[in-house]
């Protein structure tokens, strides 16, 4: 395929913003198709009706509505929570498959290494039912085939693996099949280890398969340091919270992010929680929590300062999906807010199986 160029503008209050792009990728036409699936995400009103509803009456929105396909697939089968966390994993496969479906050229590369976060998670999930020794069912449940490789592909490795080792033997042929088998034993005796590995072997595919020769997949490799970034900074701030030692830290953070390695190795060596902090205010990242530290102390948690991190990280992606309408930012854009719904529903689902309360659970979502 030619490469394609194409411009898009963007009017704002002072000037307009124009942006070329050159790229082989049918961009306008994947923009188009996500533009129109982004309207029909659920709104904050429908959320605030949800709120007041019960687990069925829930499941029942369900399927009166865009997940109507899966609920009706699945109810023979399931029922209650069960069939709306089933449902709604395999409505975000489908999803994700038809976004990947309908890219070319250097568009479709990087959206299929991007994807393979699922890949990682999955991984990741089976390891876990393993080592605690989850039923294959139970498993399957929170499997997400929206990566390369399909369900019945992570169906035959839960069902033949008895073992985290044998996991890893049969996930032979795997792109992350030597990132574990050179973990050996240790992956069987310290499941985080081997989960950070994933993590870090991910990044490094993914910056590996974006080429910097064109703006679009500038924006991309943009985009994914500033989400390494955010990810390094959550590690920081959990880990020298909890007052791990630095060699462990560094083990933990992934290479490649916004943050520079001088600035993240004086953060890692602070000796404590408080020179951390102060550490802390050289970044930019901080201006933005600034007025929120003090709920750390007050609540003995950090959930409060890296969901504000991570609604920051939200809102700088939709801000650059309209600077750049043509791009593959409105795309990811779009992946994010459609993996947010279905977090907000698992959210909702699993809280009013607890019983839990509509504030309480309104402070959970991501709106």
């Amino acid at each position: 395929m030619k490469p394609l160029s194409i411009e898009g503008t963007l009017s704002t209050t002072d000037k307009t913003k124009k942006f070329s792009l050159i790229s082989s990728g049918n961009y306008p036409y994947v923009c188009a198709r996500v533009r129109a699936r982004r309207a029909l995400l659920l709104s904050r009103d429908v959320y605030s009706k949800l709120l007041m509803m019960d687990i069925h009456q829930i499941t029942r929105f369900l399927g009166e509505s865009r997940y109507k396909k899966e609920i009706t697939e699945l109810g023979i089968k399931y029922a209650g929570l069960e069939l709306t966390e089933i449902a709604l994993n395999r409505n975000m496969s489908e999803v994700y498959h038809q976004i990947l479906g309908y890219c070319d050229g250097d568009l479709y590369t990087m959206l299929s290494a991007y994807l393979q976060r699922e890949d990682v998670w999955n991984i990741k999930t089976i390891l876990r039912g393993k080592f605690y020794n989850a039923t294959p069912e139970e498993i399957m449940k929170t499997i997400r085939a929206a990566g390369r490789y399909p369900e019945d592909y992570w169906k035959k490795i839960v069902q033949t693996s008895k073992t985290v080792g044998e996991v890893i033997d049969n996930l032979e042929g795997n792109e992350y099949y030597q990132t574990l088998k050179a973990l050996g034993e240790d992956c069987s005796a310290n499941l985080t280890e081997c989960e950070n590995r994933l993590e870090i072997a991910y990044y490094d595919f993914l910056l590996g398969a974006i080429p910097p020769n064109s703006e679009p997949n500038k924006l991309f490799l943009s985009f994914v340091r500033k989400e390494i970034g955010l990810l390094n900074l959550k590690t920081l701030l959990m880990t020298k919270f909890e007052n791990v030692e630095p060699d462990k830290i560094n083990k933990m953070l992934i290479v490649g992010g916004e943050i520079p390695e001088k600035e993240m190795q004086v953060l890692t060596k602070a000796p404590n929680f408080e020179q951390f902090l102060e550490g802390l205010q050289k970044l930019s990242y901080y201006e933005m929590i600034r007025d929120d530290i003090k709920t750390i102390e007050e609540t003995g948690s950090l959930s409060n300062v890296i969901r504000i991190l991570e609604k920051d990280f939200f809102t700088k992606a939709t801000k650059s999906s309209y600077l750049y309408p043509l791009s593959i930012m409105p795309i990811l854009d779009y992946l994010i807010r459609k993996k947010i719904e279905i977090e907000n529903l698992r959210i909702l689902a699993r809280g009013k199986d607890r019983g839990l309360s509509e504030q309480t659970l309104k402070g959970l979502l991501v709106m």
